[in-house]
């Protein structure tokens, strides 16, 4: 074979023209997976909220069809790795040793890695679209129904459409119960679907900061900590900020909820946060 043996110093590998056509290829994959990913977030977002209406505001029907689409979206990141895996690095062998290629594997291990991030994201933004597509169509649908029992006037519901309530008729001071049908108390989990999506802010600020977390290096015994601790103090406000505006928004929706929001957010604090922050190296000795 002409050119560089792999005997040569790694700089002469990795010049070798022959080596650097395949990494050309593989960066032109690799740009062509992240189109093909964006554009297929755009034409399924089209494809669920178009779903939703002609299914008669199904969701259970809509959340397979999401299913599937989101199966296909994560696909496309297994198809990178396997491709390295397959093709690209025995091809690059031929040139280089394995060592040489670990940079060519964590470019598409980190496109990889993103397109499950952006799913994740994607995802949130999606669900709470289509919930408060959804919810928006039973408010609806109920009030063109609701009537009061002695007037027959017409009633309003404006929220609390997941439980039994009172409400009174602004015609003759009747008060009228409100009664959910099965199939609205079913899907009361829109509600968090719709939470989510109303907090999207805070969401990606408390992902941030613990991503800041994350990339400081392992602390060595006697290493300043004020960084690290610093940068944990930050994503503890981060975290807590998203959880306190989550169960907020959701209460706001299911008011039996409201007297639990400072429980529940020190649930998912424990959880998400300091649990986490009693294993970093901040409580190393």
């Amino acid at each position: 074979m002409f050119g560089f043996s792999k005997k040569d110093n790694k700089e002469e590998r990795k010049s070798q023209p022959e080596y650097l056509a395949l990494v050309a290829k593989w960066d032109t994959f690799l740009a062509k997976m992240e189109t093909r990913f964006t554009e297929s977030l755009v034409h399924a977002e089209e494809a669920i909220l178009d779903n939703l209406e002609a299914n008669n505001y199904d969701m259970s029907a809509n959340m397979t069809a999401w299913s599937g689409i989101k199966s296909q979206l994560e696909g496309l990141g297994e198809k990178i790795e396997q491709t390295f895996d397959d093709k690209v690095q025995p091809q690059m062998l031929d040139y280089v040793e394995r060592w040489d290629i670990i940079d060519q594997y964590q470019k598409g291990s980190e496109l990889s890695y993103s397109f499950s991030r952006r799913i994740e994201r994607f995802e949130i933004e999606l669900e709470g679209k289509i919930a408060q597509e959804f919810y928006n169509h039973a408010i609806q649908l109920l009030n063109e129904d609701f009537h009061c029992s002695q007037c027959s006037g017409k009633l309003e519901v404006k929220k609390d459409i997941f439980r039994s309530h009172y409400v009174g008729c602004g015609y003759c001071n009747t008060v009228n119960t409100f009664v959910p049908s099965d199939k609205i108390t079913e899907i009361r989990w829109v509600v968090d679907n719709i939470a989510k999506h109303k907090v999207l802010k805070e969401w990606d600020e408390k992902n941030a900061a613990h991503k800041h977390c994350q990339s400081f290096r392992s602390l060595n015994k006697g290493d300043d900590k004020t960084p690290l601790a610093k940068a944990y103090d930050n994503w503890e406000i981060k975290e807590n900020a998203f959880w306190t505006n989550y169960f907020t928004e959701r209460a706001a929706f299911l008011p039996e909820y409201q007297e639990t929001i400072k429980h529940d957010v020190s649930v998912k604090m424990n959880l998400y946060f300091y649990d986490n922050k009693k294993r970093s190296d901040l409580n190393k000795n």
